[in-house]
C-alpha cells in the first residue's frame, strides 16, 4: 500500500472520526412553548426577575414560584427551546425538583455547545457552554438527588470534551 494512500485513509478516518459529534441542535421556539398562557405569565414574572443564570438563583423566590408552578412536561419542552438560557433555566428547575430522567436530558446536551453567561455576584461573569451549566447541576455538591458522585462528574466531563 503506496503512502498516498494511507494519508488518504487517514484523512477519511479524521473526517469520519469529526462528522459523528454534531453539534446539538434546539427543537423548539420560545413563541410556541408559550402559547401556554399560564406558562408565559408564569415565564414572564420569572424572567423579569432573573435576567441572568445566577449562581444560586434556587434561592430567590421567583426562581422558587417558577419551579413550583411550571409542570414537569413544561420543563422538559423548555430544554428544548432555541434559547441557550432557557435551557438552562429549565434544566436547573428540573435538577431542584429532582426529575428522575434529568441524566436522560443531560446526556442529549452533550453536545450543546452554545455559550452563556452565568453571573457570580457580586461582579464575576464567566462564559459557559450550556452542557457544562448543566453538568454542574449535577455536580457531586450538588442538592439533586440524582447527583453524580466525584468519578462519574470527572468521566462524564472528561467525555463531554472528547
Amino acid at each position: 500500500m503506496g503512502i498516498k494512500k494511507i494519508a488518504f485513509l487517514i484523512l477519511l478516518f479524521f473526517i469520519g472520526s469529526c462528522s459523528r459529534k454534531t453539534d446539538y441542535k434546539p427543537t423548539v421556539k420560545l413563541d410556541s412553548i408559550l402559547k401556554n398562557e399560564k406558562l408565559k405569565k408564569d415565564y414572564a414574572e420569572f424572567r423579569f426577575d432573573n435576567v441572568y443564570l445566577v449562581l444560586r438563583m434556587e434561592k430567590k423566590q421567583s426562581f422558587v414560584k417558577f419551579s413550583r408552578e411550571a409542570s414537569i412536561d413544561d420543563l422538559v419542552l423548555m430544554t428544548e427551546c432555541e434559547k441557550p438560557i432557557v435551557r438552562c433555566f429549565a434544566f436547573k428547575v428540573l435538577a431542584e425538583r429532582n426529575y428522575s430522567k434529568i441524566r436522560e436530558l443531560l446526556f442529549r446536551h452533550r453536545n450543546d455547545n452554545e455559550y452563556l453567561d452565568v453571573y457570580h455576584p457580586p461582579c464575576v461573569r464567566v462564559n459557559e457552554m450550556v452542557k457544562v451549566y448543566m453538568l454542574q447541576q449535577l455536580d457531586p455538591f450538588s442538592n439533586c438527588k440524582m447527583k453524580f458522585s466525584r468519578v462519574e462528574y470527572d468521566r462524564i466531563f472528561a467525555d463531554f470534551f472528547r
